[in-house]
């Protein structure tokens, strides 16, 4: 019967309970001195895990934060540049009134000194006309008649004639004027 027991592989011999003592003896081994030490490693490595993990969001969480600030920072600053800008457009209008201000007056000071040298001018022309137009009207006068005026007969004969020529001119001014008001 020996024999059937030594070649049945379920029924275990004395090296199958040796090696089994040893096993849960290398197993007890394992479990009071090895895993614990395994163990400390691996809540350390998962301590390190979690704190990277904390950290990463905590710098995903500040960055979100930074991108914040810095888009508002670019909004204040482009808010900013569009108030300079037109604070810029606003004195560069203001310069140009001013200087079109200035260039205006200055151009009617020089139209008024141009139509009072014009004025000056036309009454230069108009005193020598009259000088020439007495000496004209004297000298006519003078062939006509044949004979010599005295002084007095001149002057009222000159300023009759200049009267005269002025109120014709006046109606004619009057009249051009009228007409080309139309």
């Amino acid at each position: 019967m020996k024999a059937v027991f030594a070649s049945n592989f379920l029924v275990p011999n004395g090296t199958f309970i040796v090696e089994l003592v040893i096993f849960f003896l290398v197993l007890g081994f394992l479990a009071r001195y090895v895993l614990p030490r395994v163990n400390e490693v691996m809540d350390e490595r998962q301590n390190t895990i979690r704190q990277a993990l904390s950290d990463a969001e905590e710098a995903k969480r500040r960055s979100e934060e930074a991108e914040t600030e810095y888009r508002k920072a670019m909004d204040e600053a482009r808010t900013q540049a569009r108030q300079l800008v037109e604070e810029a457009n606003r004195l560069g209008e203001d310069l140009r009134n001013q200087s079109r201000e200035r260039a205006e007056a200055e151009y009617q000071r020089i139209i008024a000194r141009a139509q009072g040298d014009i004025d000056s001018s036309a009454r230069r022309a108009a005193e020598e006309l009259r000088g020439q137009m007495g000496d004209l009207v004297v000298t006519v006068v003078e062939r006509v008649i044949g004979q010599a005026m005295d002084q007095a007969a001149q002057k009222a004969l000159i300023d009759r004639t200049i009267g005269e020529v002025e109120r014709e001119a006046g109606a004619d001014n009057g009249a051009g004027n009228a007409g080309a008001s139309r």
